[in-house]
């Protein structure tokens, strides 16, 4: 071995990881399921797989109904999720500028991180109307076809840009997702320049949105601040209106982040 190894290799427990990976798998599934399927989705051993089960019901992790005996998501994990979520400074700290956004638009207002090359939801403030867009927080949704998920990514370097379009996959949800590498390289160099984004339609038809990034002391865009609506209300007037104030409420977040850091 040589003696100027910086780094050492890390250390993992794969039980533990094969255990987070059967709660997200759990998490993302529409209903209750079972040991079998589990097994099979994630394809881990039936046997091993129960004995998984097995420990997180007995953390309280997830619950087993009695009838069915398959399993879903505990409350121990949503009470875990609540205190993460109230030690997270940033959405904690820029809830207030959601709100302003919201009462200044009319529109929900969201705010989004990066994530294992995918944006999730982090806060929210739903629209007062009758008609509007809304998400849990949590949620996750692609980067190629989300206003957010551009936004985040334009503000990567190029070389990172690269490595997650590699990576990921640029299904096509819409007419108006862009699903070609280099037309999506040229959306992300105009949103970069312009300093804000949208997104026309392109995961779900009828709903738009408008954000512009959230910037840390290093300069790097570690949030994105959006608000998103029914298409119909989202003009060519209200547009042009709506995003000089997202990119102001996002020049006032980024301060306010840069005074706590």
């Amino acid at each position: 071995m040589e003696n100027n190894k910086k780094t050492k290799e890390k250390k993992t427990i794969a039980s533990v990881i094969k255990a987070i990976e059967v709660i997200e798998y759990i998490a993302h599934s529409e209903k209750e399921v079972g040991v079998t399927e589990i097994s099979n989705g994630l394809n881990y051993g039936v046997s091993a797989t129960y004995h998984l089960l097995n420990t997180l019901k007995e953390c309280n992790i997830i619950v087993q109904n009695d009838r069915t005996k398959k399993y879903s998501l505990g409350l121990k994990l949503w009470q875990i999720g609540m205190l993460a979520y109230g030690q997270n400074h940033i959405s904690i700290t820029l809830k207030p500028y959601l709100r302003k956004l919201r009462d200044l638009t009319g529109e929900t207002a969201n705010l989004t991180i990066m994530d294992n090359y995918q944006i999730v939801y982090i806060a929210q403030e739903e629209s007062n109307r009758l008609v509007k867009m809304f998400t849990t927080t949590g949620a996750t949704a692609p980067l190629h076809c989300t206003g957010a998920g551009k936004i985040l990514l334009a503000h990567k370097p190029e070389e990172i840009q690269n490595l997650i379009l590699e990576r990921i996959e640029l299904t096509k949800y819409t007419d108006n997702t862009i699903v070609n590498k280099e037309e999506l390289l040229n959306e992300l160099k105009k949103i970069r320049e312009n300093g804000y984004g949208f997104d026309n339609e392109e995961r779900e038809l009828g709903v738009s949105c408008i954000g512009a990034p959230v910037f840390d002391l290093n300069n790097d865009a570690i949030a994105c601040i959006t608000i998103s609506g029914p298409t119909a209300r989202f003009t060519k007037q209200n547009k042009k209106k709506w995003v000089d104030i997202v990119v102001q409420i996002s020049k006032e977040a980024t301060n306010r982040l840069k005074t706590i850091n």
